[in-house]
């Protein structure tokens, strides 16, 4: 969750596992992220009409009321016991996320990029003559894509978000949209250096 301003508010992970392995014996609280599951991993409408109470109880704490933009999926509906006081919800028009979308239009992408690089660094430190890349993927667990979500999540830029926001027609402090391209840019230097040492 982010605003025009860049604001970033700490992400919730879907897994399918109510207790994974990996979390035993691990201090969650150290990580920014919110983790939750589902017998897909996707998101279901209880887990967002959770995520929506406890979203609206952080702007009550803030003293602020915000309108939140989001698509239309079927699990978006909001349950007669969900009420929201701080948080009006905002549907964009059917089909056309990913060209309002902030999320959709670079954010995710910037979000996925970074969590790329983080895995391609841990397999580089872990690699040796025994050991094949290929294998070191294979060993990563739930736990360690979620310490790269967190490390990529702090590291988005909020001129990042701007733009996306801006390229989206939202106005920000009177600036129109904006091209970048430091993200094409990162995952063409990801991709190579992931086919070098046998990444899938």
């Amino acid at each position: 969750m982010c605003s025009t301003l860049g604001e970033k508010l700490p992400p919730w992970i879907i897994g399918k596992s109510k207790n994974p392995r990996a979390f035993r014996g691990q201090d969650m609280s150290k990580l920014k992220v919110k983790y939750t599951n589902s017998a897909k991993a996707w998101m279901t409408s209880p887990i967002f009409n959770q995520y929506l109470k406890e979203f609206d109880e952080y702007f009550k704490r803030k003293r602020c009321k915000i309108v939140f933009f989001l698509d239309n999926a079927l699990v978006h509906i909001v349950d007669e016991a969900t009420n929201l006081t701080n948080v009006e919800l905002c549907y964009f028009p059917p089909n056309l996320t990913s060209v309002l979308q902030p999320l959709n239009v670079g954010i995710i992408r910037s979000l996925k990029a970074l969590s790329r690089k983080f895995e391609v660094m841990s397999i580089l430190d872990n690699i040796n003559d025994s050991l094949h890349a290929s294998n070191l993927v294979r060993k990563l667990t739930i736990l360690d894509v979620i310490k790269f979500i967190d490390k990529s999540w702090s590291m988005v830029k909020v001129e990042t978000i701007q733009k996306c926001f801006s390229n989206c027609g939202f106005v920000i402090n009177g600036k129109e949209a904006q091209e970048f391209n430091e993200i094409v840019t990162q995952e063409e230097e990801l991709a190579t250096l992931a086919a070098r040492i046998g990444i899938p």
